[in-house]
């Protein structure tokens, strides 16, 4: 019988531990994880401080009964070695080594929030994505009325956000010139930056911290320009992944990604890595991304279940899609944003259409290249937007050109918006302008 073994039941690895079982019922899965909650959302604590969840463990979300389907589960235990040769790996709990041997061996120990050496034993500093470290720091916060932000992606914006609606006085602290770079113009940023300033959120972008003091058990932060007086500063800007179990036996990337070939193999015989320990090449820039969306997880556990139990799949080069709601408006965005069109010499237009006072109450915009197919969304709206993501995902990866969502049927429903209506209005304006010219 054939066996694999799991490292990891995050989001990825229950997935990939399921879907073996879904696709061959007798193959012997095994999955060993050193958390004891887990899959946990790691924007748990937002949603607590929301109100969204009466408790933190209510963001833990398991994705089936794996003792109903026949995973044998080993919670808060760790791996501490593998052998490559022999196909084995040992795991404690601390009161000694176990021992699996495996026909397959699957990667999915994720990523985490790393502290900088220099401030690890420095008091009212955290960092979190764990549910032991989420409910540490959710503890904090609840108490702390100054509170600074090291980062400017989604979690320093989503936390910082949700600390603001409550009154506390919130600096936000990152290098980049915009909110949530990596996945919005400058347009949705200047957006997002409006709703803070008005709240009395701090801005310090472009900016980054020096050196931090106590005093008072408070914290003095030194910036590259100007400071920052708090209680407590969380750091959410230093994602690694947690690859140093496999440095001596694996192709290690300079970001410490774990190299995986097409079938997300690594160079370990039937040894895979999944979820945020891989990076991906771009669908429409070819350049290799890490991954660290959960849906970008989810997929990577699908396709490396399909080839462990033999139905050889190729991983679809990876595509940006991405939604958040942050001040009581959906943000969305899919492939690329300006800037990464701009620094990967591909020429676009854009096309913007809709606006928040319509009848289906959203804002669109079209990046399309030269030959007319779309590259990038960028989208506000009042109403969730997510199926519609979905939609030009699809759009995008199937290659449509502009006259091709002209042409789209839809259907249709009284007085009920459709989103495509808007799409259709988008390729209208585009066409005509490329007519013109």
């Amino acid at each position: 019988m054939k066996k694999t073994v799991v490292i990891g039941a995050s989001h990825s690895g229950q997935m990939v531990a399921s879907e073996i079982k879904r696709f061959d019922p007798d193959h012997e899965v095994v999955l060993i994880e050193k958390e004891k909650n887990v899959p946990f959302i790691a924007s748990g604590i937002n949603l607590v401080l929301k109100n969204k969840i009466h408790d933190l463990s209510d963001a833990i979300a398991p994705l089936v009964d794996l003792d109903k389907i026949g995973v044998k589960s080993f919670f808060g235990y760790e791996v501490v070695e593998i052998n490559w040769d022999k196909k084995t790996i040992r795991y404690t709990n601390g009161k000694g080594l176990q021992e699996e041997d495996y026909t397959n061996l699957v990667l999915a120990t994720g990523s985490k929030q790393y502290l900088p050496r220099q401030y690890m034993n420095v008091k009212n500093i955290y960092s979190y994505k764990s549910f032991s470290e989420s409910l540490d720091v959710l503890k904090v916060l609840e108490n702390a009325n100054t509170i600074a932000i090291s980062g400017t992606g989604y979690v320093g914006v989503e936390l910082g956000e949700v600390l603001t609606q409550l009154n506390k006085q919130v600096s936000i602290i990152g290098p980049t010139k915009n909110l949530i770079q990596e996945y919005y113009d400058q347009e949705i940023s200047d957006c997002i930056k409006h709703k803070f300033t008005n709240y009395g959120t701090s801005l310090f972008l472009e900016n980054q911290i020096m050196d931090i003091n106590e005093e008072n058990n408070r914290l003095n932060l030194q910036l590259l320009e100007g400071s920052v007086a708090c209680d407590v500063l969380i750091m959410a800007n230093n994602s690694r992944p947690n690859s140093e179990l496999y440095w001596n036996g694996l192709r290690i990337s300079q970001d410490k990604t774990v190299e995986v070939n097409q079938y997300l193999q690594t160079n370990q015989p039937q040894v895979y890595a999944i979820g945020d320990l891989i990076a991906l090449p771009n669908l429409l820039t070819k350049n290799k991304t890490r991954l660290s969306l959960i849906t970008e997880a989810r997929q990577t556990a699908r396709i490396a279940a399909l080839n462990i139990v033999g139905k050889k799949t190729v991983m679809p080069k990876q595509l940006n899609i991405s939604t958040t709601q942050l001040f009581g408006l959906y943000f969305g965005s899919v492939g690329l944003t300006k800037e990464k069109l701009e620094q990967s010499n591909i020429a676009y237009k854009t096309i913007r259409v809709g606006n928040l006072s319509s009848f289906e109450k959203i804002r669109i915009s079209l990046h399309v290249d030269f030959k007319d197919r779309i590259v990038g969304v960028q989208i506000v709206s009042e109403k969730n937007i997510q199926t519609l993501l979905d939609l030009l995902e699809i759009v995008i990866r199937s290659g449509w050109k502009m006259e091709e969502l002209y042409s789209n049927n839809t259907s249709f429903f009284p007085m009920s918006p459709s989103f495509t209506s808007v799409l259709h209005e988008a390729a209208a304006c585009y066409l005509a302008q490329i007519r013109e010219e």
